[in-house]
């Protein structure tokens, strides 16, 4: 298929020997990695650390193979995939072919191929492990979207079980909020930018809602580490200094990410894959905002527009239980979400963005 496809010399060569093995467990999950470089494995098992400790007990497993070589596939006619609204650019591309799909990363020129018994990653892969990160993710998130899990765009931490998640669209402040709730040392972290949600049949009282975080570090801006102080010190001095320097507004919108491992700055054993959703609040501030910040009660059979944040396309890696791959455009409807909602608290944060002051207020719904 690769070579009927891509028609690369190697390319079957190279999945032969990819000799090099891991097995990562997540929840009820296994992905078995083969490459055929050692050290690209050592980064991914390095990078899934805090996820590792433990060998969970696994129903289903899946093989990934991840093969470094030059770049592949840029003669080929790529089908654009749609972009979420706002965002610009051509990023990613698709070709179908029988029992799958690849996926072409333009930027990085890295060739994905997603299908249900194993799925190959092929190009530059050591120098974009984010990307490799990724499609072993979206195999994590398909699994559970085949059973009947809910895809929500927020961040999240968990409390003794109990999660709340943090919801807005791209440069919200999200991720920014829930690493600044994570300085309370009983808070666990869930998910920093994709959240699996099910309504159950369990009341409300009795923890009614399933959700499953990502198993993905926080990818931050440098924003979020020049305001936090224990955080501060990824960023090089130099860089530092240089953001100092930028308007408020230029600093919110730059896109430069960096990798946060929890463990590492905020203690061991404070992160956690799955809990029962509490709440869930909804960022609907303003940098241009005079209003105090301020937390309010949302009645979703009224105001259902109002978690219109929340709501995340399955993406170009999603396969159903049948292996077809879903409409690109396709979005589960608000009514959807409310109702996997149902059991859960939702709030609005409006008025100027305020970290502090939405600590405060978070703080006081426990």
């Amino acid at each position: 298929m690769i070579k009927t496809l891509l028609n690369l010399p190697h390319v079957n060569e190279a999945l032969s020997h990819c000799d090099e093995t891991i097995r990562l467990h997540f929840a009820d999950l296994s992905v078995i990695v083969h490459s055929n470089e050692a050290m690209l494995l050592a980064g991914i098992a390095d990078y899934y650390r805090s996820y590792l400790k433990t060998e969970a007990h696994t129903t289903t497993s899946l093989n990934l193979y991840v093969m470094e070589q030059n770049v592949v596939g840029d003669e080929l006619d790529w089908l654009n995939v749609p972009r979420e609204e706002g965002k610009q650019g051509r990023k990613e591309g698709y070709l179908d072919v029988a029992g799958g799909r690849w996926i072409k990363k333009f930027k990085t020129g890295m060739a994905f191929l997603q299908r249900p018994d194993h799925a190959v990653a092929v190009g530059p892969c050591a120098s974009n492990l984010a990307q490799i990160i990724n499609f072993i993710n979206n195999q994590f998130l398909n699994h559970y979207l085949r059973e009947g899990f809910t895809l929500g765009h927020a961040s999240a931490f968990c409390v003794n079980g109990q999660a709340t998640a943090i919801a807005a669209g791209s440069g919200g402040g999200k991720s920014t909020l829930m690493l600044r709730c994570l300085e309370n040392p009983e808070r666990d972290f869930l998910t920093n930018d994709r959240l699996l949600l099910k309504k159950t049949e369990f009341k409300k009282a009795d923890g009614g809602t399933q959700t499953i975080g990502l198993a993905k570090l926080p990818r931050v801006n440098p924003g979020t580490l020049l305001h936090a102080e224990r955080l501060r010190h990824i960023l090089p001095e130099a860089r530092q200094q240089a953001l100092r320097q930028m308007p408020q507004s230029e600093l919110w919108s730059l896109e430069e990410k960096y990798d946060v491992q929890i463990e590492d700055e905020y203690g061991p054993n404070r992160v956690v894959l799955a809990a029962n959703l509490s709440r869930l609040i909804m960022l609907d501030w303003s940098l241009d905002s005079s209003e105090a910040t301020q937390l309010e009660s949302v009645d979703l059979s009224s105001q259902a527009e109002v978690i219109e944040g929340l709501r995340k396309r399955p993406g170009p890696f999603y396969q159903d239980q049948s292996g077809e791959f879903a409409d690109l455009n396709a979005i589960d409807s608000v009514a959807h979400y409310c109702s996997e909602l149902a059991n859960a608290d939702v709030y609005r944060l409006t008025g100027k963005i305020d970290f502090d002051r939405a600590y405060e207020l978070i703080a006081a719904l426990d």
